[in-house]
């Protein structure tokens, strides 16, 4: 079971391939089993890829006082960074890609590259809407209808068409333990303070910020928006991907490929 222990802080992931780094940050409330088959793709690819359990989630360690710090996660995905062959680039879905942002303004000698999936460094009224809405989910509604309550909004409608049977065995495999769903919350609450418009002017890496256009928890102009503040970031929008944007394009996934390659 591969880990790294940051100060009081063990951090859980796993790894496939060999070859330059690439480190997955899940989003809300997910661990590296968001990601699926992703780093066997990755490591298809040529990378040695790891997928990060954070810090709040088993098998990592707990988050100290219940209190999810978007600085904190930063330093424990660069510990990860450390341990990968360089050049390392950081790939963040969602929250995770806020992660990432934060990683990529501290810096590291380990990681030069950041790749934001569906994420926003900027905080609108209606993002806090959103996040607002995720806290109430972990704490007003039963676990058990986490998936089917927020699934129409996870991929977009082209998926829900396509691969109806996929969602359908997301939505009965989403049945968060009470320690995940801790965890979500103590994220969902961290989100509405969250305002990374300060830390994309200290950006310094080669950026690539991708968009779903059926993505209604990440407006595609936020995303667009969040390049801008980018200096030489690269941006792309998939007009028939939501939210998931990696599980439901393979064109997206080819194109990030590109990126960690150039």
């Amino acid at each position: 079971m591969p880990t790294v222990v940051r100060a009081d802080r063990t951090i859980h992931f796993v790894r496939e391939g060999d070859g330059p780094g690439v480190v997955l940050i899940p989003g809300l409330g997910a661990g590296a089993r968001l990601f699926g088959t992703l780093p066997r793709r990755f490591a298809r690819s040529g990378f040695t890829c790891v997928a990060v359990d954070p810090v709040g989630l088993s098998p990592s360690s707990p988050l100290p006082g219940g209190i999810y710090d978007f600085a904190q996660a930063a330093h424990d995905v660069l510990a990860v960074a450390a341990t990968l062959p360089a050049p390392v680039a950081l790939v963040g879905t969602s929250l995770g890609g806020k992660v990432a942002l934060t990683a990529a303004a501290i810096g590291s000698a380990h990681a030069q590259r950041l790749v934001m999936l569906c994420s926003s460094a900027l905080q609108t009224m209606r993002s806090r809407s959103v996040y607002r809405w995720f806290e109430l989910l972990c704490t007003q509604f039963d676990g058990r209808h986490l998936g089917e309550l927020t699934a129409p909004f996870l991929f977009g409608e082209t998926f829900h068409q396509q691969k109806p049977g996929v969602v359908a065995d997301i939505v009965r495999a989403t049945k968060p333990s009470d320690e995940a769903r801790a965890f979500m919350l103590a994220q969902a609450r961290a989100l509405q303070a969250f305002d990374g418009e300060g830390l994309c002017a200290q950006v310094r890496w080669p950026t690539l910020c991708l968009a779903g256009g059926e993505d209604t928890l990440t407006l595609p102009r936020e995303v667009a928006a969040t390049a801008a503040r980018i200096a030489g970031a690269e941006h792309e929008c998939f007009a028939t991907a939501g939210h998931s944007l990696l599980l439901e394009s393979a064109t997206a996934f080819d194109r990030v490929i590109a990126f960690l390659r150039a």
